[in-house]
């Protein structure tokens, strides 16, 4: 019942595609090495590749890594007292001895912006990593409940994003 006409057109391809007659060459000649390879990487291998071909990424991380040594740091990158100030100093323009000068105490604005910057940088980790809980939290509960508790924990993320 079947039409030998039909057979002829239907057919599969060889098992190994044909190399120019008598080059010898392998299969994959005209491919980079890196092509050739097949071996699997993750997702954060494959982005770690992209990333570090990226110069904003390096500039990025530099700076990210300048300032977590200013806030660890702050004694390395100035001498001014944050706290204490005197009054005979109040508001002094910046000069070499105060880069930024000094606010209405007398105290050096620029000794306090980088001991400021640990406090600064505490409240970021603590804010992410409570909201990556809390987040994280919810979101396995609305998945592995569903139905209304999914609708319900949907909503309060919807006030959340809105705030």
């Amino acid at each position: 019942m079947s039409d030998p006409s039909i057979a002829s057109i239907v057919s599969t391809p060889p098992a190994t595609m044909p190399t120019e007659a008598g080059s010898g060459a392998p299969t994959n000649a005209g491919l980079p090495q890196s092509a050739t390879q097949q071996k699997p990487r993750g997702l954060l291998g494959d982005a770690w590749i992209d990333l570090r071909r990226k110069p904003l990424f390096w500039i990025s991380a530099a700076f990210i890594v300048f300032f977590l040594v200013m806030a660890a740091f702050p004694s390395l990158f100035t001498s001014g007292d944050a706290v204490n100030g005197a009054l005979e100093r109040s508001r002094v323009e910046p000069s070499s001895s105060a880069w930024f000068g000094y606010d209405v105490q007398g105290r050096d604005v620029y000794a306090r912006t980088i001991y400021g910057a640990r406090a600064s940088i505490v409240v970021a980790v603590v804010s992410t990593l409570l909201t990556l809980l809390v987040g994280g939290a919810m979101g396995i509960i609305a998945g592995y409940r569903g139905g209304w508790v999914d609708a319900l924990l949907s909503r309060v993320a919807d006030i959340f994003f809105g705030l």
